[in-house]
């Protein structure tokens, strides 16, 4: 719909037309899901971070740092999702239901994906370079609590599924 301001100008306004959607499960389990889902973000940028810090041998391997600096996308798509997950309410447009139904689990799956191959070439790293620094710990530590957020993150997606009505 176009309309013109009061200094001439047209502005154009949108107007939502298609089905509206709902949450599957009850407020209460949705309002559990946000909470957890906040919470379980924060912890994966918490362990992506210190991840980095330490001096690692881990931080100079290029098969270890590629695939876990890449899991930093998805997570921030995840984050993302998540923080929209916070501000829209029912009832839902389309877009954000096929967000939810198809780009969350993805991501979150993306994620464990690329922190299991961190790992595995972090598991190369221990039998190649025996004598590996503290901070490889720290570094693997950091990449299976991602791993275990992502997981968590992925078995909420149940309770976030919606439906038109």
């Amino acid at each position: 719909m176009e309309n013109v301001n009061g200094r001439g100008r047209i502005r154009t306004t949108y107007e939502y037309i298609g089905d509206d959607y709902y949450f599957i499960a009850d407020r209460d389990a949705v309002h559990a899901a946000r909470k957890r889902l906040a919470a379980l973000c924060a912890a994966g940028w918490a362990a992506f971070i210190g991840a980095l810090l330490p001096v690692s041998a881990a931080a100079r391997s290029l098969y270890v740092i590629l695939p876990f600096v890449v899991a930093s996308w998805p997570l921030a798509l995840l984050t993302g999702l998540t923080a929209s997950l916070c501000f829209v309410h029912e009832p839902l447009e389309h877009r954000h239901a096929d967000r939810l139904e198809n780009r969350f689990p993805a991501c979150a799956a993306i994620v464990m994906i690329l922190c299991a191959v961190s790992l595995a070439g972090e598991g190369v790293n221990l039998v190649l370079k025996a004598p590996l620094p503290a901070g490889d710990l720290v570094f693997s530590a950091c990449a299976a609590i991602l791993f275990a957020s992502a997981l968590c993150i992925k078995r909420l997606h149940p309770r976030l599924l919606c439906r038109a009505k």
